[in-house]
């Protein structure tokens, strides 16, 4: 089956020769960036034949299937690079992603459950967590290195014009108070580096999201659980 698919990118650059003529060099730019991350999401994902004709060994013994190469941690990048390749051609702009806990951890080394990690308890449980935390820290700053390398039409960046949440729905074991949330992005006009905490500690999270529909132009009264909206991240 692989062999017989040709390269997407190949077929977009054959009938992109015609579109190209008559271009501004910004928008010969822009095309030669998209089809570049489209080129190296290609090359990542090729690599998935070199494994086609290597000799499978059969094991005596039962063992455990091993796992795809694109889980985890690289299938976490895989996905941001896949994001930002449909940003780029405004397919949509629109996405939530619920990141892989479970064979994240396990990419890192872990040989509990995501489950078992989430209840924060001092020993194995901490340290796979901060280990997980760290990871999506890096993770997040390379989506967010890649939005803000890719420019639009205008000379901003992707990151500009996106508005970018990043957290969790509880903080721990099961409470769903004081949820981690980060905001970032230029595309709902929210004021960057600080740390806001509510004066009315049961403000609920569905303000947050209803300030950030608002933000990006979304004329809607209300969302869900929603009070109202946080003004705060604005000023």
């Amino acid at each position: 089956m692989l062999k017989k698919q040709h390269s997407v990118l190949d077929s977009v650059l054959e009938d992109a020769k015609s579109v190209q003529k008559g271009l501004t060099q910004t928008d010969v730019d822009k095309l030669d960036e998209y089809f570049q991350s489209i080129r190296e999401i290609e090359v990542r994902l090729a690599k998935e034949e070199e494994w086609l004709e290597i000799p499978k060994r059969i094991p005596q013994n039962s063992v455990k299937e091993p796992l795809a190469s694109l889980q985890g941690y690289e299938e976490v990048k895989m996905m941001f690079d896949l994001m930002i390749a449909a940003m780029q051609v405004d397919a949509t702009r629109v996405f939530t992603y619920r990141m892989p806990t479970d064979t994240l951890i396990k990419s890192l080394g872990a040989t509990i459950s995501a489950h078992n990690m989430s209840h924060y308890t001092s020993g194995e449980r901490q340290s796979v967590s901060e280990d997980r935390d760290q990871a999506h820290a890096k993770l997040l700053a390379y989506f967010i290195g890649k939005l803000k390398a890719s420019k639009e039409a205008d000379g901003t960046s992707l990151y500009d014009n996106t508005a970018i949440t990043f957290g969790s729905n509880i903080n721990s074991i099961h409470y769903l108070t004081n949820c981690p949330t980060l905001l970032t992005g230029g595309g709902a006009g929210v004021q960057h580096g600080r740390h806001l905490v509510m004066d009315d500690p049961k403000t609920p999270l569905c303000n947050l999201w209803l300030s950030l529909l608002q933000g990006v132009g979304l004329n809607v009264p209300s969302h869900g659980d929603s009070t109202g909206t946080v003004k705060e991240l604005f000023a």
